[in-house]
């Protein structure tokens, strides 16, 4: 292959990234992928890690790096700005959607937020990210060796969609009693359906929803937070919640767990799926993960 070819590779089921080689300091092909020796969690193995923690009062954060958090965390470092801005996901996050399935809650170029996020990944006890499906496994995972990113613990990021179905119970323990503190663009329609379905039963208290949209948002939402005593925050913000979520268990010794589409499935008691899950990971292989 000679220097001025293109390399196509896909990530995702509909988006593409160009990849020039020389064009950037790494290229796919050239970046290193890391050796993961650490423990892999199941559903189950996860929800007794915030159980415990949640016990013994300890600072926990899990987190979960997708698409788009991978992205942020490849700006100029995998990427170039010319091909992380033709990509897909760079178009969407700059159109600017402040709800639903477009909603990213960041724009492209962004270099603070690849650096908050890039610490907070690597501070994060507990780290998610698509194992299943090969190109955007290999994808999060040169990124991490680009950053030497080595979570202690890892699991599927996926798994975030369903363990409040496939682990009610151990769902439902880590709620019950708590002081709950909730963030993102759900969380007051998230308070609002927990108020009313589940507080009565598990007896939990929420102690604040507070909603997140941009990137630009988290300083004062670090603000909103100091304000409210709570013993487990519920995140779904994109890579602000990866961002958050490390600040919260290192900062204030906290419990924080990004959910992502899992708020979602708090506020209709369904699973989110989509193509992707149904088709390339499958949703029966993350109920039983």
């Amino acid at each position: 292959m000679g220097d001025s070819a293109t390399v196509r590779i896909r990530v995702g089921r509909s988006s593409r990234v160009s990849l020039i080689p020389g064009s950037s300091p790494y290229s796919i092909r050239e970046a290193p992928i890391v050796s993961f020796q650490t423990p892999w969690l199941n559903s189950a193995q996860l929800m007794h890690k915030i159980w415990l923690a949640l016990e013994k009062k300890q600072g926990l954060s899990v987190v979960s790096i997708g698409q788009t958090e991978a992205f942020v965390m490849a700006q100029y470092v995998l990427f170039s700005e010319e091909e992380f801005l033709s990509h897909r996901e760079a178009e969407i996050a700059n159109q600017g959607s402040r709800e639903g399935f477009m909603h990213r809650g960041i724009r492209f170029p962004n270099v603070a937020a690849r650096d908050e996020a890039v610490e907070a990944v690597r501070k994060a006890d507990i780290v998610g990210y698509n194992t299943i499906e090969p190109v955007a496994r290999d994808l999060t995972e040169r990124v991490f060796a680009l950053h030497q990113i080595h979570p202690s613990f890892y699991f599927e990021a996926h798994l975030r969609r369903v363990f409040m179905f496939s682990q009610k119970e151990r769902f439902e323990r880590i709620l019950a009693g708590r002081r709950i503190l909730l963030i993102g663009a759900l969380a007051p329609q998230v308070s609002l359906v927990l108020n009313t379905k589940l507080k009565r039963r598990l007896g939990f208290e929420i102690a604040a929803a507070i909603p997140l949209y941009e990137f630009e948002e988290i300083p004062w939402v670090k603000e909103q937070i100091a304000r409210y005593n709570f013993d487990l925050c519920l995140l779904g913000a994109g890579v602000n919640a990866v961002i958050l979520s490390s600040y919260i268990a290192r900062h204030l010794g906290k419990v924080a767990v990004d959910l992502g589409s899992g708020m979602e499935s708090l506020i209709t008691g369904k699973i989110v799926t989509d193509s992707f899950i149904n088709e390339v990971i499958g949703l029966d292989r993350l109920l039983q993960m």
